[in-house]
């Protein structure tokens, strides 16, 4: 018996293609770079931190909209269905247990590399209790959702037509990059794979939302609560 796909199951929902994905990538690229200088021409010094994080959330989410409204104009072909609780409750569970599995995968970066930065600290510490509440709220909420409608509902609803484990693995590569070359790639990558796992499982990109924002949200707390303690 031949295994139906789970993601996208014939006639359940319109397919993206290859268009929107090219298109979806380079928009991406492309608003982060405008909205960067866009910030950077607008603030004065050091560009607000909240400013920043929804740089992240922005792009993505404007990225995904572009890619829509070429040809298919449906939320459901990037995982955007009804969620359950059963899912939710389980992206929330899969989001604590990677968080831990990233603690081990950082002290073993740290072991071997002697880079204790964080890029998640520059963003929260020494920016005041109203910033930082910003910077969690969006990067806790927004910035999951759009990251995972982009990475997971549009680059591996695409990909995954060429073959699931090459689509989980160049997502979650394509990902972890995205965070750049210091102490959260590994995580990062980890978190990419487990959430397309998620994806192709519950065909709902809520799951995978769920756990990434379980994620950003216990790694943010930790961080305001230790430099609350400074």
């Amino acid at each position: 018996m031949t295994e139906q796909p789970t993601v996208a199951p014939p006639g359940a929902r319109p397919a993206l293609g290859w268009l929107e994905l090219v298109v979806g990538a380079l928009a991406y690229v492309v608003l982060q770079l405008a909205l960067f200088v866009a910030i950077g021409l607008l603030s004065e010094g050091t560009p607000p931190a909240p400013l920043l994080v929804a740089v992240s959330a922005a792009s993505a989410l404007g990225a995904v909209a572009i890619a829509l409204s070429l040809r298919v104009r449906s939320a459901a072909a990037v995982g955007l269905v009804h969620p359950t609780l059963r899912g939710i409750g389980l992206g929330v569970g899969v989001g604590v247990l990677v968080w831990l599995a990233s603690r081990v995968l950082i002290v073993v970066y740290v072991a071997l590399t002697g880079d204790r930065s964080d890029p998640q600290e520059a963003l929260t510490l020494f920016s005041g209790p109203v910033a930082a509440a910003l910077v969690v709220a969006i990067g806790g909420l927004l910035v999951p959702l759009g990251e995972e409608l982009l990475f997971r509902g549009l680059g591996y609803g695409v990909l995954r037509r060429v073959g699931r484990v090459f689509a989980v693995i160049v997502t979650a590569a394509v990902f972890a990059l995205a965070h750049g070359l210091n102490v959260v790639f590994a995580a990062a990558f980890v978190l990419g794979v487990v959430n397309a796992v998620l994806y192709e499982r519950t065909g709902s990109i809520w799951p995978p939302v769920a756990t990434h924002a379980t994620f950003n949200l216990i790694s943010f707390a930790l961080v305001l609560a230790v430099g609350s303690q400074t």
